[in-house]
């Protein structure tokens, strides 16, 4: 007679043999399928993980890639690597001669042999997307614009594509010196909006799903009213924190200038009442004129770090006037104060604080006027002498704004009727033709000491226009047709969706989209090239769950995998 599990324990044997009786089998084996099914039903219905494969969303989400600590100035950072689906490589891959040039201190560092026949190159993060949100848009989670997006290729259904959410349905989209407007379609004339509608007729043939040629130019007419009608679209607050990329941070200064890399320079030099030989940045209170400290040597071009790959991009690309200046801020003299100057394009703002707490905006216009017009004045309590304050102002889509401790104290006003007022001019910044002229931050002392820690100099993201002139190298031939650029306006109708990447160089996005696969092309007329319909969205990105691993170096074989997980790189996507 067979003896059972728990009748072997209680008499100290072991059992000859278990026999489970045939409905436990079968109670089994339907957990197992039962388990099986619920894994699949989560993945196809609730979150599904996926893996970057390349870098269009770097630095906010990285593909192959290596990293680098800066022989100069210490910052790590990631460079891409060549898609090896494209080079014809077995693995992702560099040049030879290629530079990786330091995002904060512009160093060239060379030779890069973390990618090589060993394999040691980083994977693309590895992320979780919400997939059941986007169908519920009745409830208000639906698709946000700046939502980073999965979706499906438009070439090659079997595909992913992963970019940032910029246009939405019903409103028609342009990209003007790096900044998105967009304008609903009710608010468009009749004649305006077949004009714009008609331009899809012109993009590709439906038997193929190929582009055909060059769009017709828009009418000087609908132009006109988009100028007229068009707003600015400002980045939503958590978006904007990603999409800041440095130009410089003192906190990691280079220890060796060779003529091109950034660093503080007093104008007033031997007289000067500022101290910049440290980590911080002294004020002594001696009072000169004009005695302010300038960010030399430095660029804001859009340029990122990660495309090593784009050689001549360092020298082209445009530059950037939108940044901001962010650090500590500790007065020590209650008549201490710090002034900032940020100017974009003749225009020119000044934030002003004081040891009291006192804090101002003030704006100097183009016309050479002698006085500033203040467009803002308060008092904070996080300011007083030895109190530290962390402080940022920025100038970013058209918008001034200071803020205290986090929280954003004065800011411009986009109504007319403010007296803090200011805003684009579309017509005045498509006639220019040009990126806007960049001028680097300065910061005024005067009245009383006080110091500035942590103080770091940002430029936001600039989606790019082609310019034959700058980057040829980078853009097709039929580049000036592209989708939504400067000049360019796209119509989104109500299932359209229209998307950017964040590395914006390198980015194969809604721009520069110039075939449809069969699961588009089939629909005819209700598909058009630089859009994703809304039945092709897959879902919101919203956590890298695995990042590249770190690798133990006295360790073999971790010294050349990184399988150790790195949860200190672990975060929300936003």
């Amino acid at each position: 007679m067979a003896t059972s599990v728990t009748e072997a324990v209680n008499a100290g044997s072991e059992p000859e043999w278990i026999v489970l009786p045939r409905d436990s089998i079968k109670d089994t084996i339907e957990s197992i399928i039962v388990a099986f099914i619920l894994a699949f039903v989560f993945r196809a219905f609730l979150v599904e993980a996926f893996i970057i494969p390349t870098g269009s969303m770097a630095p906010t989400m990285y593909g192959a890639h290596a990293t680098i600590v800066c022989s100069d100035c210490g910052t790590e950072f990631a460079y891409g690597l060549k898609d090896a689906s494209r080079s014809g490589n077995s693995i992702p891959s560099i040049s030879p001669g290629d530079v990786a040039y330091c995002p904060n201190c512009n160093h060239g560092n060379s030779p890069l042999a973390i990618n090589d026949n060993e394999r040691n190159y980083e994977s693309g993060d590895r992320i979780l997307v919400m997939k059941w949100q986007y169908g519920y848009d009745w409830l208000g989670l639906g698709p946000k614009r700046w939502d980073v997006t999965v979706f499906k290729n438009p070439s090659n259904w079997a595909d992913n594509y992963i970019k940032r959410l910029v246009g939405l349905p019903g409103e028609v989209l342009m990209i003007a010196d790096g900044d998105v407007y967009t304008v609903p379609t009710e608010s468009l004339s009749e004649k305006a909006f077949k004009e714009l509608d008609n331009q899809r007729h012109l993009k590709y043939e439906f038997r193929t799903g190929r582009r055909t040629g060059r769009m017709a130019p828009i009418s000087r007419e609908t132009m006109a009213e988009l100028c007229e009608k068009m707003r600015i679209t400002r980045k939503s607050r958590v978006a904007q924190e990603e999409l800041w990329f440095p130009v410089y941070d003192h906190n990691w200064p280079p220890h060796q200038l060779d003529g091109d890399q950034p660093f503080w320079l007093a104008i007033q030099n031997e007289q000067s009442g500022w101290n910049l030989s440290g980590a911080t940045l002294r004020y002594d209170g001696s009072d000169l004129a004009d005695d302010y400290i300038v960010l030399a040597s430095a660029t804001s071009r859009a340029y990122n770090a990660y495309n090593v790959f784009l050689t001549r991009d360092r020298q082209v690309a445009p530059q950037v006037s939108d940044m901001r200046v962010r650090g500590v801020f500790t007065p020590r003299d209650p008549e201490a104060k710090l002034q900032i100057r940020l100017e974009k394009e003749g225009c020119v703002f000044w934030a002003e604080l004081d040891g009291r707490g006192r804090v101002a905006i003030y704006q100097v216009d183009d016309s050479g006027a002698s006085s500033a017009k203040e467009l803002g004045s308060t008092t904070v309590s996080g300011i007083w002498v030895d109190r530290s304050a962390l402080i940022s102002f920025e100038h970013v889509d058209y918008r001034v704004s200071l803020k205290v401790g986090g929280e954003e104290v004065l800011a411009t006003s986009f109504d007319p009727d403010s007296p803090s007022y200011y805003a684009p001019d579309l017509k005045k910044i498509l006639n220019r033709g040009r990126p806007s002229y960049a001028q680097l931050p300065r910061m005024y002392g005067s009245g009383g000491a006080f110091e500035l820690v942590h103080v770091a100099v940002e430029r936001d993201v600039y989606y790019r226009s082609p310019d034959p002139r700058r980057d040829r190298f980078n853009w097709p031939a039929w580049s000036n047709g592209t989708w939504g650029t400067q000049g360019n306006p796209i119509l989104l109708r109500s299932w359209e969706y229209y998307m950017l990447g964040d590395n914006s160089a390198a980015s194969q996005d809604s721009r520069l989209w110039s075939q449809a696969g069969p699961h588009l092309t089939q629909r005819g007329e209700e598909f058009q090239l630089g859009t994703v319909p809304a039945d092709q969205l897959v879902g919101r990105a919203f956590f890298v769950y695995w990042p590249s691993g770190i690798r133990i170096p006295w360790l073999p074989p971790l010294d050349r995998y990184g399988i150790v997980p790195d949860v200190g790189r672990m975060r929300w996507i936003r």
